[in-house]
């Protein structure tokens, strides 16, 4: 601004020119309101967010693994490929009028790995049949896959166990968190250490790395609203010593941890972007919302401006449910961050069989500057 002052000030000392610059300015003027003339309007601003088609085709499968599931969280490999990361998955074939056999595989957990368009299944084996990835030798217990990092020559993926308490839909438990090692590149599965479980948050639903810092985000799933938590650890040291926010400073006291934000969903995303931090959730202040909103803060504890709406998921219903939105950074496109979301039937498992699109994720893009000029906006 100062060099277009500068230039101003050297054109108009000039006596001659700026007088005849005053009265061609004064004609056009003058010739604008006789004309009735006035500026163009502005622009209208871009799109918040938008469907991203091409990654609900990448996993519109009808065979050959993974045909559908939820979960949808990814880890980027330093290869080049990506780890997605899927809970209940049901695999075999789907009918060209998208139904399933009665007999389809389902199992409680699943690994796709993508390397540009292409998309290879992992998951286990007992007793001949497909197992989950992450079994389980128990009856009724299993492990649901939360976010991961890479750290050493490995993938470290958090692992919520559950068990369920009697033979009906949604009678099932939380029983504690782990976290499972994956060498790299070949992703095989070498073990498990427990992780932090005992204050009742389910840690590991989001996990945030920093330069210094590597921030583990949790759910205490059973509060009503849910609320989020914040742990963290020095950089690659997933397996260290933790520290918890208890609303003011961070303590090694796990039972002082406080809730940094009332109304998430049981999974939310927190990303680093446009000088601060975003956190993307369902809007879990009322329930089955299909409603994916953002918040904003300056520090990764909060406070936490918003909500802000910015995608209404078409797919809701009496029957339909959409659920824990996950951020993809490492597919983020000219500003546009990737989204995912999980839809399923709110009481109907058998229905899966008979509409084999329900049970797939659906994906948005997400403008973050536009989100970040909105939150500007209110302020």
């Amino acid at each position: 601004m100062g060099d277009g002052l500068k230039r101003a000030r050297t054109y108009l000392g000039r006596p001659g020119r700026s007088l005849l610059t005053g009265l061609a300015l004064c004609l056009l003027i003058g010739l604008g309101a006789c004309t009735g003339r006035t500026a163009p309007p502005a622009a209208p601003p871009p799109p918040l967010a938008e469907p991203a088609p091409e990654f609900d085709r990448l996993f519109q499968r009808s065979g050959d693994g993974w045909t559908g599931g939820d979960g949808t969280l990814s880890v980027a490999l330093p290869d080049g490929r990506t780890v997605w990361l899927f809970g209940d998955t049901l695999l075999g074939t789907v009918a060209a009028d998208q139904t399933r056999a009665a007999d389809t595989p389902f199992i409680h957990n699943s690994l796709v790995v993508q390397r540009g368009g292409s998309l290879e299944t992992r998951h286990g084996h007992r007793d001949g049949v497909p197992a989950a990835f992450f079994d389980l030798p128990e009856k009724n217990a299993w492990y649901w896959p939360g976010d991961g990092v890479v750290e050493d020559g490995s993938l470290r993926v958090f692992l919520h166990r559950f068990r369920l308490e009697a033979p009906e839909l949604w009678a099932w438990r939380w029983t504690g968190t782990a976290l499972a090692t994956l060498c790299l590149p070949d992703l095989r599965w070498t073990g498990t250490t427990p992780a932090p479980s005992d204050n009742g948050v389910l840690y590991g639903v989001c996990v945030l790395e920093t330069d210094a810092f590597t921030y583990v985000y949790g759910t205490r799933d059973q509060s009503r609203p849910k609320q989020a938590h914040v742990a963290r650890v020095a950089a690659g040291r997933i397996l260290g010593a933790w520290h918890y926010f208890d609303g003011r400073r961070w303590t090694d006291r796990s039972t002082d941890t406080a809730p940094v934000l009332d109304g998430v969903s049981t999974q939310y995303a927190v990303i680093q972007a446009c000088q601060g931090y975003f956190l993307f959730s369902m809007d879990g202040r009322v329930p089955f919302s299909n409603v994916i909103v953002a918040y904003r803060s300056r520090a990764p504890t909060g406070p936490w401006q918003g909500p802000q709406a910015v995608y209404q998921a078409p797919e809701a219903n009496a029957r339909i449910a959409v659920y824990n939105p996950f951020v993809h950074t490492q597919f983020t496109d000219r500003g546009r961050v990737l989204i995912s979301y999980n839809v399923n039937h709110v009481s109907d498992p058998e229905a899966l069989f008979g509409d084999a699109t329900i049970y797939r994720p659906r994906f948005i893009r997400v403008n973050l500057g536009e989100l970040d000029r909105r939150f500007h906006a209110r302020e």
